[in-house]
């Protein structure tokens, strides 16, 4: 493994780490972290909900820094990140659309309405990913590639635009 993989793998482990001790931190009452998702410190359950999802990230990109580092294969390391990254948004997006956990969001005070529609703009950014996972493991083309990419990132920009309208 060369220099520049192994500094990438590293950072990546770092910032995951990093996610997880300050996921961890903020469940201790009075802690300054629990200021910093967005929700009001006090509220435990907002607190803890989004914990839980800076929590995941976090794990996930140690796996990834781990993957990388015992030399899985890029093909697979990008299918599965890309299905990992999709399904996370997607079920994100139909627990605050379907199960009204606002306190998901990092926008204080949304009304129902509001995060019902950021609920699906969530769901749809997470679908728009998927096509990329087998156009990763079947080899397509950069250019195919980058268009899913660029499409699915414009369709996802356009689908938070309109929830937030």
């Amino acid at each position: 493994m060369d220099n520049g993989t192994v500094f990438a793998a590293g950072l990546t482990a770092t910032t995951g780490l990093a996610f997880v001790a300050a996921a961890l931190h903020a469940l201790r009452p009075g802690s300054p972290v629990r200021g910093w998702f967005g929700v009001d410190p006090a509220d435990d359950a907002a607190v803890r909900s989004n914990a839980a999802v800076v929590g995941a990230s976090g794990v996930g990109l140690v796996a990834l820094a781990t993957a990388v580092g015992v030399g899985v294969s890029e093909r697979a390391i990008g299918t599965a990140s890309v299905l990992a990254g999709g399904g996370a948004c997607a079920t994100l997006g139909w627990l605050i659309r379907y199960r009204d956990r606002r306190d998901l969001l990092t926008t204080p005070g949304a009304s129902r309405k509001t995060a019902r529609r950021l609920g699906a703009a969530a769901m749809l950014c997470g679908f728009l990913v998927l096509p990329l996972a087998p156009a990763i493991w079947f080899g397509a083309s950069a250019a195919l590639v980058v268009g899913l990419a660029v499409g699915g990132a414009l369709g996802s920009l356009v689908a938070v635009g309109v929830a937030y309208r």
